[in-house]
């Protein structure tokens, strides 16, 4: 168990990190616009990814209904 709530505390970081470099993107103005949404779409997969290992952990049967289908 102390294993997921490292990489809870992982992504969590992960997505935070994402989500500061979409900004320092969007505030440069070399940055294009593909490489903006490159970023948050890393920043919000980081997120899905997080939230499912959320259900994983609490209901494993539910997990496998929503994302194995």
């Amino acid at each position: 168990m102390r294993d997921l709530d490292l990489v809870h505390r992982y992504l969590v970081r992960l997505r935070q990190e994402k989500l500061q470099q979409g900004h320092a993107k969007a505030l440069d103005p070399n940055a294009t616009v593909t490489d903006i949404r490159v970023t948050a779409f890393e920043a919000e997969l980081v997120s899905r990814i997080h939230e499912a290992m959320k259900v994983l952990t609490k209901d494993p049967a539910k997990f496998i209904e929503e994302f194995l289908k």
